[in-house]
């Protein structure tokens, strides 16, 4: 275990979700409002409690949030997607307890889970935040860069899906149908808030980082807070509680379709971390979007995905084929019905945030890479 303690500072943002495509692509295709106590507070064990959101799914999300009350204090896992998300998720967890939140656990470094962190450390002011080396790293530099274009971005999604709601038809033609209404204006109260509250984001980096295993002992409790590889980005970490049997995985689990990022995720890897997940055989699993799972099944469907992309991708690579070519050859049917069913929305999900870009991030793992100069 190693662990570096940091001083806070600010930076600009990064992505709402943090998935390169993810705005642009997904107006092709979610009435639940999003208001930010859009919520369910599940007790998990005594003293664990999850925010579990209840948005309707579709693109764009917001995410869960753990509260484990201590004997003296509080360790939370991940922020949400806006300051009043936060506020509406922190005003719960004052109706559970008076104690302060000593730690709040960040497992990535997408906005969805950080944006919020600002609203622990102002009620909060010695509060520290704990995240992987990696976030600390990408943070203030790629993700700045990757922030630049979000409000242009953002609103150009909002706009197709008024444009869509107005006309009752996706971007393909296709005439919507009661789950694609509910989504998109889930989708869109989630972009508006967003861009409302853009002004006023400030980021709080880590102030502790790990690069394995960082272990909490409050009271009587064991936290576990660990790196098991990289998946959905190079600094996922989750949080183990095995004595309650209780996991936290962030996005490296997600339902009902998993994310991916073409350009930060790593699908070769992602599906032996999932296998180090199952390792761990937690009775609960939290995932970083959508409801509390009690077995390991859709860890292992995530797996199989997984491993059948990068063994195909691999295969046209070594084949010669280009990109496009390789999105063309890799044959992913089997899984899409296995994860979206006969559901047209979920369809255009797994294409936006799946097919697309799991190919393209296992198609430059695959690749070879550019030999370094000597000078």
């Amino acid at each position: 275990m190693r662990a570096r303690r940091r001083p806070f500072f600010s930076a600009l943002l990064v992505l709402f979700v943090g998935l390169s495509s993810g705005f642009r692509a997904a107006a092709q295709t979610r009435d639940a409002g999003t208001a930010p106590g859009n919520f369910q507070v599940q007790k998990l064990a005594d003293g664990v409690y999850a925010a579990i959101r209840t948005e309707t799914p579709g693109f764009a999300v917001d995410a869960n949030v753990v509260f484990i009350v201590n004997d003296d204090d509080v360790v939370v896992v991940d922020a949400n997607d806006t300051p009043a998300s936060s506020r509406g998720v922190l005003a719960a967890l004052r109706k559970l307890t008076s104690k302060p939140v000593k730690y709040v656990v960040n497992t990535h470094w997408h906005d969805d889970h950080i944006l919020g962190n600002q609203i622990y450390r102002d009620a909060f002011p010695s509060v520290e935040f704990i995240a992987h080396a990696a976030t600390l790293e990408y943070l203030p530099t790629r993700g700045v860069a990757a922030r630049s274009t979000m409000k242009e971005s953002a609103t150009q999604f909002g706009a197709m899906l008024r444009d869509m709601l107005a006309k009752n038809r996706t971007g393909s033609g296709r005439e919507l149908n009661d789950e694609d209404r509910a989504a998109f204006r889930s989708d869109l109260q989630l972009v508006d808030r967003y861009l409302a509250e853009m002004p006023g984001f400030r980021i709080v980096l880590p102030t502790i980082t790990l690069d394995e295993r960082l272990t909490l002992h409050r009271g009587r409790r064991t936290i576990d807070i660990r790196h098991l590889g990289r998946g959905h980005t190079a600094g996922d970490i989750v949080v183990h509680l095995p004595e309650e049997g209780i996991l936290v995985t962030g996005d490296l689990v997600v339902w009902p379709i998993p994310l991916v990022g073409s350009d930060q995720s790593h699908v070769s890897e992602w599906s032996a971390t999932l296998g180090k997940l199952r390792g761990l055989k937690a009775a609960l699993i939290v995932p970083g979007h959508r409801p509390v799972m009690r077995d390991d099944a859709y860890l292992r469907l995530m797996e199989e995905l997984f491993i059948s992309v990068t063994q195909q991708t691999g295969a046209a690579v070594a084949r010669g084929e280009t990109l496009e070519k390789a999105q063309e050859s890799v044959q992913l049917e089997e899984f899409r019905m296995k994860f979206a069913g006969e559901s047209k929305l979920r369809s255009s999900v797994f294409a936006n945030y799946v097919a697309g870009p799991a190919v393209a991030a296992a198609y430059r793992e695959a690749s070879p890479k550019p030999a370094r100069s000597a000078t």
